[in-house]
């Protein structure tokens, strides 16, 4: 093992067959006719497809691990691989310590045998003794919360019940490396907090934990490193800002592109507007770190601009922190024109009331020709608001909407 590494992937790539044309029946394959057609389909024919290439990573022992991408990147192909369930066409991986892997709904799980005896049976394949799992199985079953359905086929069960009964025996069998994919997310929220602080446990006693979510706010909060796998291809690996920053600026550069935003043609790379800063201010014009919700607010837009420009278009973008898009205020939408810019001045954007509950948001701008058809200039994930205060555990969504109930007559 390289260093104190738990796990160590080197050059690995995965590849599958895809096949075309496949008969449906086995008269179809002896005869070579499709049915009622008289004709021949055409032959089978396989296409390679690479999953994985040349990925290199590793994961300290002891550590959390995070990976990120979109649907299809190859992260489950390479928890796969870590977990030993799929051999790299190319390459090798290395795994020190007893390995315990949560992938998918039911995998593993008899769909006949009830949940108890699939606890015995999932702990067995991953080489825990009987009576290692005699001593433990009620603590199990109590942690899933199946206490009423454990002897029953687990054919009955919803999803989330699959889930909290795989991730209870994963968790539960002394694993050293602790591998699991996105199904923790179909269990509910009650749950999900509860298998994060299983997760955090487990790290505090030196489990080595690889987890991919599509929760960034999650990832970059919990992990120590993260990589991101982008059509295969290990696209960035190392500190969790970094590597979540550096995946969020591909999909809003490849989204504004897909709505017909796009950069000014320049061959110096240079643009005549720029925006240079951005500021929060409250309504006494005050610039303090945090807001609390319902407070005024102002966002002025601080730009540059090196030559005449007529009617350029200012935007805002509020996101949370999984970088979900909660409000994209726009200065001609608004009915707000700025006229002829030049030299260095600011705009703003003023709101009466905070809507956003408790938390973290961040504020992307944006300017476009007057006309929204090109991008000037974009700053991403470079200015953050603050919204402090207890949070109403009362309270649902983000939104604090201030609405008014009222009974009829």
């Amino acid at each position: 093992m390289a260093g104190d590494n738990a796990v160590v992937v080197e050059g690995v790539s995965k590849c599958f067959r895809l096949t075309t044309d496949r008969p449906l029946s086995l008269k179809e394959a002896w005869t070579g006719l499709r049915p009622g057609s008289g004709r021949r389909f055409r032959r089978i024919s396989s296409e390679p497809f690479w999953a994985l290439r040349d990925v290199s990573l590793e994961v300290p022992r002891g550590s959390m691990y995070g990976l990120v991408g979109r649907n299809g990147s190859g992260k489950s192909s390479l928890l796969r691989i870590m977990a030993g369930i799929y051999r790299p066409t190319a390459g090798r991986i290395e795994a020190k310590g007893r390995t315990s892997a949560l992938l998918e709904l039911g995998a593993g799980f008899h769909p006949a045998l009830s949940g108890r005896e699939n606890i015995y049976l999932n702990a067995s394949v991953l080489g825990v003794p009987k009576a290692q799992i005699d001593e433990r199985v009620e603590q199990i079953i109590e942690f899933a919360g199946l206490e009423e359905f454990i002897d029953s086929p687990v054919k009955i069960y919803s999803s989330g019940m699959y889930v909290r009964l795989g991730f209870a025996v994963a968790v539960h069998v002394d694993p050293e490396i602790l591998i699991v994919d996105e199904v923790v997310a179909v269990g509910d929220e009650e749950f999900q907090l509860r298998c994060f602080s299983h997760l955090e446990s487990l790290r505090a006693h030196g489990v080595t934990i690889v987890l991919v979510s599509h929760d960034l706010g999650m990832l970059r909060a919990n992990c120590d490193q993260m990589a991101w796998l982008n059509r295969g291809l290990l696209a960035a690996a190392g500190d969790p800002q970094d590597v979540v920053n550096a995946y969020l600026d591909t999909i809003d550069t490849e989204g504004a592109a897909s709505v017909g935003h796009r950069p000014r043609p320049d061959d110096e790379g240079d643009t005549p507007l720029r925006i240079t800063n951005l500021e929060f201010f409250d309504g006494a014009g005050h610039r303090p770190k945090s807001f609390a919700s319902g407070d005024p607010l102002i966002v002025r837009v601080h730009y540059f601009a090196s030559e005449p420009i007529e009617d350029p278009v200012f935007s805002l973008g509020f996101y949370d922190h999984n970088n979900l898009h909660l409000a994209g205020p726009r200065s001609h939408v608004d009915g707000f024109r700025p006229g002829k810019v030049e030299g260095e001045s600011w705009v703003e954007f003023r709101l009466s009331r905070i809507p956003f509950r408790t938390g973290a948001f961040h504020v992307n701008a944006a300017v476009q020709d007057s006309d929204a058809s090109f991008l000037y200039d974009r700053r991403a994930r470079e200015f953050w608001l603050q919204v402090s205060g207890e949070p109403d555990p009362q309270a649902n969504g983000l939104f604090n909407l201030e609405g008014n109930w009222q009974a009829g007559n």
